[in-house]
């Protein structure tokens, strides 16, 4: 692993930190290739079942991209960094285990992408998060523009968009773009005790669903139902789902694999 990524694991969930704490934990193109490989050793390892990521230090998730580097960018070399981000957030967003979002400060631009391209996102009650791309003459350029109206609706989006304003934590609750608001110093104890929830789900169940929800969600609803038929088909040949009915049925914990 690279340094401005870090990557701890405690049984199933691992844990992922943006840690360029004396550049407000900006993603530069080292920390974006570091998430790249960090994600890929999530993706590649059947034990890890939940993901959070969040940023070194209290009062940064991360501040966007790195203005010193994209200063010099072509608009040729502009167009590959926001083709490869594009595609890493994408690869996040399809992993097929859930992605949390710890938001403990501030998340602005690509920052905001990337948690937007997470499953779930918990945010501490002072974070904010927001596109101020348009104050710099630039728009989002790593999903931004599109995930934001997925999220919130084109009349919030395109107001965010245009003004570039940075909104609170419970403005962002209202608005749907935070699954939880809560008091900063319990945002790890929250975060742990979801992701620990969520792993103990059948990880099978939990890639179907995802993949359901997500394509589901971008086609139109006859496809979806179709998707969501064949997902719920294809577990009732699963070992977890036999199991997950036995254990309700003997009044025990499931213990799933996976199979």
């Amino acid at each position: 692993m690279g340094s401005s990524v870090l990557l701890g694991i405690e049984g199933s969930i691992a844990n992922i930190t943006i840690d360029r704490p004396e550049a407000m934990n900006t993603l530069n193109e080292e920390a974006l290739a570091d998430l790249d490989e960090v994600f890929y050793t999530v993706a590649s390892q059947e034990d890890l079942r939940v993901a959070v990521i969040t940023g070194s230090g209290e009062k940064v998730f991360s501040a966007g991209a790195d203005l010193k580097e994209l200063e010099s960018k072509s608009s040729a070399e502009m167009m590959m960094l926001s083709e490869k981000a594009q595609a890493l957030y994408q690869r996040i967003e399809a992993i097929g285990k859930p992605v949390i979002a710890a938001v403990n400060g501030l998340a602005l631009g690509a920052g905001f992408e990337l948690s937007l391209a997470a499953t779930l996102r918990i945010m501490a009650d002072s974070a904010r998060v927001g596109f101020p791309e348009i104050t710099l003459g630039a728009i989002p350029g790593y999903g931004g523009t599109q995930r934001l109206v997925h999220a919130v609706g084109q009349g919030v989006a395109i107001e965010m968009l245009l003004t570039g304003e940075i909104i609170s934590a419970e403005r962002a609750y209202e608005l749907g773009l935070a699954n939880q608001v809560v008091p900063a110093a319990e945002l790890s104890d929250r975060t742990s005790a979801l992701a620990e929830r969520l792993a103990g789900f059948s990880p099978l169940a939990m890639r179907i669903l995802l993949q359901v929800f997500y394509l589901g969600n971008d086609s139109p609803l006859s496809t979806g139902l179709a998707l969501e038929r064949m997902g719920v088909a294809a577990l009732f040949a699963s070992e977890d789902l036999r199991e997950g009915i036995s254990a309700f049925r003997e009044k025990r914990s499931a213990v799933f694999r996976g199979r």
